[in-house]
């Protein structure tokens, strides 16, 4: 070792402490907002299991995390709750998710007009800014 690389040890001695106090400020940055966000009763965020179909098969794929904020919470459950009152509705097999205001449902129908009677129920939900409709219709 020459003498030029000796003196660059104290510079990377104290690089690497300063390093070392860093990580341990944001890990417990991390770990003290993560306790108080549970304390508060605040959501976790929902996990979400995505499944795709593809020639005749479903393939089920990892599940995927999706923050929820405030106001899809209540989208979600004025739809739940308009849905459930309807006579026409509430048997059916209505699924929905809701993120930053824009749904997307499936499920299955008897008509044309149930999908439609969806549509109608969550575009008049305040806060909701489009309606991906993929709803079946039952023979």
């Amino acid at each position: 070792m020459s003498v030029g690389d000796r003196s660059l040890l104290p510079v990377i001695s104290t690089m690497a402490r300063l390093l070392s106090v860093v990580a341990i400020v944001l890990a417990s940055a991390g770990c003290s907002a993560t306790s108080s966000a549970t304390q508060e009763g605040r959501q976790e965020p929902q996990s979400r299991t995505i499944a795709h179909s593809e020639g005749g098969r479903t393939e089920r794929r990892a599940p995927v995390a999706v923050p929820e904020n405030p106001t899809d919470r209540e989208i979600r459950r004025a739809l739940k709750l308009t849905i459930s009152h309807d006579s026409d509705l509430r048997d059916r097999h209505i699924s929905f998710i809701v993120t930053n205001g824009d749904i997307n449902v499936t499920g299955i129908v008897r008509t044309e007009d149930e999908r439609r009677k969806i549509n109608d129920i969550a575009l008049n939900i305040d806060g909701v800014k489009s309606v991906a409709n993929a709803v079946l219709i039952s023979e």
